[in-house]
């Protein structure tokens, strides 16, 4: 926009005013922030609110400067740069968890033995604990390929935030129109908790980009079809089942998917759904069964003994919705949700 609609000028101030208030806001009920990995309450044990209002009103300025170039014009293109650099910026990020020495020995392993040592020995000398094999073994190629050195992960790592971006511009494109998309993309950039993650060696990221990946082609099979597009998006959902045991609850939201889209269209949608779900079925059984054994008695573990210790976490929703991520996103969520019942979009 170079040159903003009078009625949008007021927005800019409002906006400014509500980006200063808000960091006050959470600052001052930074004790309801229970986060036990990164937290509101250190974040302010080193830093004092002057400095961080210094450099929060820098940023709006350049937020406002930068509003009046159309950026969407550049579309996926500048998203994945700009959330590029963004999340290299943490790269001296030091590890924080313990799982990311199970993923680097598994890694190890397989850079070592090969990729066939690291299938047949998965669950017996390739120790999973409660893992997955998706992740580590791309890991593992990574090591193989390119190289065994924290760099090349972050690299590999940050290359997964950036094109879930993408596929987020992708998403909002292919239902509403680029404009929606790109503003959609930029918004999953407004949640600094992921940045915490991308540097380091975990599963989590790669998940993301994953479980998008599948949800677009999901949804882009639904509404366009084409034999190549459905195979990809079974293809898709057999990735994403074998990345983490917490992405089968996300795989659950498909189902929403396919009840919206078959509104318009429902024999059309539901034999498409039906072949994506068959070729996954085929992909994750055939897996399945390989290695069943593994897989059943992780799940009686993460019943029997990680499923109690998830619910002692005790990480609340308002920690989760307002201090992990900047509260515009939840005011938009809101705010969309209202829109969509106004205008019944599905």
């Amino acid at each position: 926009m170079n040159e903003p609609e009078p009625a949008n000028r007021y927005y800019f101030p409002i906006i400014a005013f509500a980006g200063l208030l808000l960091p006050l806001a959470l600052f001052m009920l930074r004790f309801l922030d229970d986060n036990k990995l990164t937290s509101w309450q250190w974040t302010f044990a080193s830093q004092t609110l002057v400095k961080i209002y210094i450099f929060l009103g820098i940023g709006l300025v350049g937020a406002l400067l930068i509003s009046r170039i159309e950026l969407e014009r550049l579309g996926p293109v500048f998203l994945f740069m700009a959330s590029f650099l963004a999340a290299a910026l943490f790269w001296g990020e030091p590890e924080l968890l313990v799982d990311a020495s199970r993923y680097f020995t598994q890694a190890k392993q397989l850079s070592v033995h090969g990729i066939g040592y690291f299938f047949s020995e998965w669950g017996k000398e390739v120790f999973a604990w409660t893992d997955m094999p998706l992740v580590p073994f791309l890991y593992g190629l990574v090591f193989k390929f390119i190289g065994e050195s924290r760099m090349v992960i972050q690299i590999f790592t940050t290359f997964c935030f950036s094109a879930t971006v993408v596929l987020v511009y992708c998403l909002g494109k292919l239902l509403w129109g680029p404009e929606t998309g790109f503003n959609g993309a930029l918004f999953l950039l407004a949640i600094p908790y992921l940045y915490t993650q991308v540097p380091l060696m975990l599963v989590d990221v790669p998940t993301m980009f994953f479980f998008m990946l599948a949800v677009y082609l999901f949804m882009r099979s639904l509404i366009r079809g084409g034999s190549g597009t459905v195979f990809m998006a079974g293809l898709a959902l057999f990735l994403v089942f074998y990345a983490k045991y917490s992405a089968w609850i996300l795989l659950a939201g498909l189902g929403v998917v396919v009840l919206t889209q078959a509104v318009s269209a429902p024999g059309r949608v539901m034999k498409r759904t039906a072949v994506v779900v068959a070729v996954a079925g085929l992909l994750i059984g055939g897996a399945f069964f390989l290695k069943h054994e593994v897989f059943l008695e992780q799940i009686r573990f993460l019943f029997a003994y990680q499923k109690p210790g998830l619910g002692r976490w005790g990480e609340g929703y308002v920690s989760t919705f307002f201090f992990q991520m900047h509260a515009f996103v939840t005011l938009s969520v809101l705010w969309s949700i209202w829109r969509a019942i106004k205008k019944k979009d599905y």
